[in-house]
């Protein structure tokens, strides 16, 4: 059974300096974002990418989705300390998220895919949730054994993950190394 994070350590997924960070700006300098989207970031944890999503979405919004009210408390008072006010938390159930058909521009997936019990049933409601021509990133850990990170047999593979997007029968428009930890896929509605 894959495990949460949990939100007594949210402190580790906000630093910058642990070894296996993503720089928040290199992620967003990835996405097809223009001011005006609006961006689920699903499975936000404390809000590592939701803060500085939502400082670059200064028209915009960022739907902050998280299983843990916790972790959503703390996005809150992130958006308060940096005077951002255009997140929103919502908090979800593992594979069935409550927003609208066709809500969103982009659904972010940073390191959520291997934490759910059901990526099938996830995907395909993130797939919901995203408009015609909107946009679904994946970000994952490397199956690779690292000193950072989750355990490797909590990892999912490049390869799971395309195939869990041919189920949905979705272009994978791109793949990419992201920093020296992760993989990104981007996927087109």
């Amino acid at each position: 059974m894959p495990t949460k994070f949990p939100v007594e350590r949210a402190d580790i997924l906000l630093s910058k300096s642990d070894p296996g960070a993503v720089d928040p700006n290199l992620l967003i300098a990835e996405l097809p974002l223009r001011t005006d989207m609006t961006v689920a970031d699903i499975g936000s944890g404390p809000g590592y990418f939701s803060v500085p999503l939502a400082k670059y979405l200064y028209d915009g919004k960022v739907y902050a989705i998280d299983v843990q009210q916790g972790m959503l408390d703390i996005v809150v008072k992130q958006a308060e300390t940096v005077r951002v006010n255009n997140i929103e938390t919502v908090l979800s159930e593992e594979a069935k998220i409550p927003l609208a058909d066709a809500s969103v521009d982009i659904a972010l997936l940073s390191n959520v895919l291997h934490e759910t019990s059901s990526p099938t049933r996830l995907i395909r409601d993130v797939k919901r949730i995203v408009k015609k021509g909107g946009w679904i990133v994946i970000m994952e850990w490397k199956k690779e054994e690292m000193t950072v990170g989750p355990a490797l047999k909590e990892r999912i593979a490049l390869e799971d993950v395309e195939k869990l997007i041919d189920k949905i029968k979705l272009p994978i428009k791109a793949r990419r190394v992201i920093g020296k930890s992760r993989y990104l896929v981007l996927v087109e509605k």
